[in-house]
């Protein structure tokens, strides 16, 4: 098997295990990018209300199937980009003084599941956009199906955030290899995201699937955690390796 050390005899750049990290982590970045321009194409931000009829909801997917599907695709796609930014993660979480592997592993695990979800949204969109010219009452409980899967499931992402904050916040090490910010960050994310559990009891208003507190609230606190996280991590990984050359 080939050793990255091995690139620069054949002529591919060298990577070392820093510059692996840093890949990994703006691989994150690139992933909510990528969802979110997913959503654009599908013609789904703002998205739909609840409340529309099967007829109306029928006539969208008519009129923009292709979107639909090109949209979803790259959502799907985004998800694959996410899943290295979570291995970057746990690396450093594993450098905290006295963390527990139990921790390391929980992270791993939540932030697994939460990528998965990245992908059946996506798969149940265009399963709903594959035929437009099916019965439009099927169309439309499709598209339920799918709304709600790409909103409700907050539970993987919520617990990620709140082990990332416990792990930051047990940090005792000088100096800290995340700032104790990013803990109280976490947790406040991981507030943002459980307004979304009250999804299946409203068709209008603040919770429904387009709902304040349950889309836009939801999807701003995951772009800030992006984004944020990004940062955090390029500077533990810096620290790391300057602590590395001394």
């Amino acid at each position: 098997m080939l050793a990255f050390r091995d690139g620069a005899a054949s002529g591919i750049p060298e990577l070392n295990a820093f510059a692996v990290q840093r890949l990994f982590t703006w691989s994150g970045i690139v992933g909510v990018v990528v969802f979110f321009l997913g959503f654009l194409f599908a013609g789904f931000v703002p998205p739909p209300s609840p409340s529309l009829t099967p007829v109306e909801v029928a006539t969208h997917y008519a009129q923009h199937a292709n979107g639909v599907r090109f949209g979803m695709v790259l959502t799907l796609i985004s998800g694959m980009f996410v899943m290295p930014m979570v291995g970057v993660i746990s690396a450093q979480i594993r450098r905290i003084q006295g963390i527990s592997s139990a921790v390391v592993y929980a992270q791993i695990s939540a932030g697994a599941v939460g990528t998965v979800f990245f992908f059946l949204g996506a798969v149940a969109f265009v399963t709903t956009a594959y035929r437009p010219e099916r019965a439009i009452e099927l169309t439309y409980v499709l598209n339920d199906f799918s709304w709600i899967m790409a909103v409700i499931t907050w539970p993987p992402a919520c617990m990620q955030c709140i082990i990332i904050g416990i792990a930051v916040l047990s940090d005792t090490g000088t100096p800290p290899v995340f700032p104790r910010w990013v803990g109280f960050l976490n947790f406040w994310v991981a507030i943002g995201f459980v307004p979304s559990g009250l999804l299946p009891f409203f068709k209008s208003g603040p919770f429904a699937w387009n709902g304040l507190l349950v889309f836009w609230l939801a999807g701003s606190v995951f772009g800030v955690w992006f984004i944020a996280m990004t940062v955090v991590l390029l500077q533990a990984i810096r620290q790391e390796e300057t602590a590395v050359k001394l």
